[in-house]
């Protein structure tokens, strides 16, 4: 029989990977990309079948968070018993998790698309937790992690005058840099330029105990991989 066997790999562990996989799934698998053409519904996994808007389009026969996830696929209204399987496995690898997957049936599906699709979002979604990182160690106070988690060369751009910061500059700021309140974070959008830059956009309206009233602005990062990890190389805010 043919088979689909397509790899990606991810900077999530296994858990997280599945947890992505499944509940995000009508964010990286756009419909209008179905392997069979089809377009009518967002991808959802609900008690124990995959959906396309209202129709069935398979059942989940393993469900194991972390290692493994396996369903069957085919068309709204075709006989379950024609449906093709798809075996999806988590594997731990150095630095995040190997996706892969299996799909028996469809030696030319369009798989190697969907899982860049999916590598994009799980680099999105990891990327917000790194910034979210940056909010944790002003709360906590951590000017360690700004030492080790801003490039030498960074810079931090801030509405007003006289608000751009260089590493040095911030580093000695965030000793005395309120906690923020409020931080709620709307239209995340990367740009991924290759393996070891992104940019990551959003807006936020946010409030530390010095403000009189929430400010919105729009955030623009540059966060660059080095020696492993995600560091932040020029940091934005325009009201």
């Amino acid at each position: 029989m043919t088979e689909a066997h397509v790899t990606v790999e991810v900077e999530v562990d296994p858990a997280a990977a599945f947890e992505l996989f499944t509940r995000d799934i009508a964010a990286w698998w756009r419909v209008d990309r179905s392997l069979w053409g089809g377009s009518d519904g967002e991808l959802r996994f609900e008690n124990g079948q995959l959906l396309q808007g209202d129709a069935e389009i398979g059942q989940v026969s393993a469900w194991e968070p972390g290692p493994r996830l396996a369903f069957s696929y085919g068309p709204p209204g075709a006989d379950p018993a024609e449906r093709t399987e798809v075996e999806v496995r988590f594997e731990a690898v150095e630095g995040g998790t190997r996706v892969v997957v299996r799909h028996g049936g469809w030696e030319k599906a369009n798989w190697a698309g969907l899982l860049a699709g999916f590598a994009r979002h799980s680099l999105e979604r990891m990327l917000l937790g790194r910034l979210g990182d940056f909010l944790d160690a002003i709360a906590n106070g951590d000017v360690a992690f700004f030492e080790r988690n801003l490039t030498d060369e960074a810079m931090l751009i801030f509405p007003g005058e006289h608000n751009t910061y260089t590493k040095a500059q911030c580093v000695a700021a965030m000793a005395g840099h309120p906690a923020y309140h409020k931080y709620d974070l709307t239209d995340p959008h990367l740009v991924y330029l290759g393996e070891s830059v992104a940019v990551f956009t959003h807006h936020a309206t946010l409030m530390h105990e010095q403000d009189t009233r929430p400010r919105s602005v729009s955030v623009s990062t540059v966060l660059v991989r080095r020696d492993g990890d995600w560091r932040m190389a020029l940091h934005q805010w325009t009201e």
